[in-house]
């Protein structure tokens, strides 16, 4: 079977492909090759571009990419590298192809990667690219669930990885998502409406992200959910805090330069642990007694949240295992598709340290037994300092 691969110049630079011109014209012809051959040459391109360094971006970098035609230029050149790292990941683990759900992601991630490489960086049609990265997009939204049972399936089939070596893997393995995420996300936000795209001119970052808004938002999101599969509402007080100003600000606005979905994301997970546990077995006088604080500081380098509760802290004998990928509902059997809004996966907190690494932040927690518990979410102000982390 041959297969027509209109992708002639990217290919060019590493002699995978020849070019043939029509004699007194510049348009390139196709060129066939067998399918067998291609994916031969896709994978050892993939090979190749799994060990070149990828550019850490920081948000002004990419809020610098101001039109549709330079962010494609950037996905074209970017995101095949850390989906090439990816699949070498997933080929790094000993047994990986006896397990369906890390089979599938291969699969799924290897037809991602010849997408891309497939568009001509000289000629990019932005109505194909945005269908393209809207289809990855779609196709990858089960992903955590997904990697979560594939990797929690791999550990008991052959019991050669630790918890530890499995929670790195999945760390950095998603934090590698994450970045990829960003730049097809940013690209549809900027593409323009006759492309597809959503022509938004600062794409999926704001330069005034409201922290206190955000945080108001989320945390009305995460009741309506509480009440529709409880019955009940948690009680929420908010204190807002800014250096050198020596009073609680209430109405003031905590504007910094970020990605709302993202903080909107952490701040939704981490308040639905608290409230779920609050809630939990509570009457409604003992909810009304035990509100759930959120604090929001900040000064000119950082922003501050600090979501405390009063329900009684986490088991000692849970532990570490809040940070684990392995004991959330998609490890314990749950399929792709079994994600409760409440609940989600399971692993709502990891992968919300991630988000908050991603761009230079840290997000810890620290239990109190028998009283409650202090989740903490602090992310730089300072736009030279919201820099990608793309390794763990």
């Amino acid at each position: 079977m041959l297969l027509a691969a209109r992708r002639v110049s990217a290919f060019r630079r590493r002699a995978l492909f020849r070019q043939t011109r029509s004699a007194g014209t510049s348009s390139d012809r196709f060129v066939y090759i067998a399918r067998e051959r291609l994916e031969e040459l896709l994978d050892a391109e993939v090979g190749y571009l799994s060990k070149v360094p990828i550019h850490p971006f920081t948000l002004q970098e990419v809020l610098g990419l101001g039109s549709a035609e330079s962010l494609a230029a950037c996905i074209l050149n970017d995101v095949p590298k850390r989906f090439a790292v990816r699949i070498r990941m997933i080929e790094s683990l000993g047994g990986w192809d006896h397990i369906e759900e890390l089979n599938k992601l291969h699969s799924r991630m290897k037809t991602w990667y010849r997408r891309l490489r497939l568009i001509d960086p000289q000629n990019v049609d932005l109505q194909h690219l945005t269908e393209t990265t809207r289809a990855i997009r779609q196709e990858g939204s089960s992903t955590v669930g997904l990697v979560a049972l594939g990797i929690y399936k791999l550990q008991r089939a052959n019991g050669q990885y630790t918890d530890d070596d499995l929670n790195h893997f999945l760390d950095g393995f998603l934090l590698s998502r994450i970045g990829s995420n960003m730049l097809l996300d940013q690209y549809y936000a900027r593409a323009p409406k006759e492309a597809g795209g959503l022509a938004r001119k600062t794409g999926i970052i704001s330069p005034r992200c409201d922290a206190v808004a955000l945080c108001k938002q989320a945390a009305a999101y995460a009741s309506r959910i509480c009440q529709l599969h409880t019955g009940q509402l948690p009680v929420v007080l908010y204190d807002n805090y800014e250096a050198g100003k020596g009073a609680c600000l209430p109405d003031s606005p905590c504007y910094f330069s970020y990605i709302p979905g993202y903080l909107r994301y952490i701040m939704v997970e981490v308040l639905k642990n608290s409230f779920k546990a609050t809630l939990a077995g509570a009457t409604a006088a003992e909810i009304a007694e035990r509100p759930i604080h959120v604090l929001i500081c900040r000064d000119e380098c950082h922003v501050a949240i600090r979501v405390s509760d009063r329900a009684g802290g986490i088991p000692s004998d849970v532990g570490d295992r809040i940070w684990s990928y392995l004991y959330g509902a998609a490890a314990r059997g749950a399929d792709e598709g079994a994600a409760t809004p409440l609940a989600g996966y399971g692993v709502g907190l990891p992968v919300s340290r991630l988000h908050a690494r991603y761009l230079g932040g840290q997000l810890q927690l620290t239990t109190y037994p028998g009283f409650g518990t202090d989740v903490c979410v602090r992310l730089p102000r300072i736009t030279s300092e919201q820099v990608e982390e793309i390794e763990i």
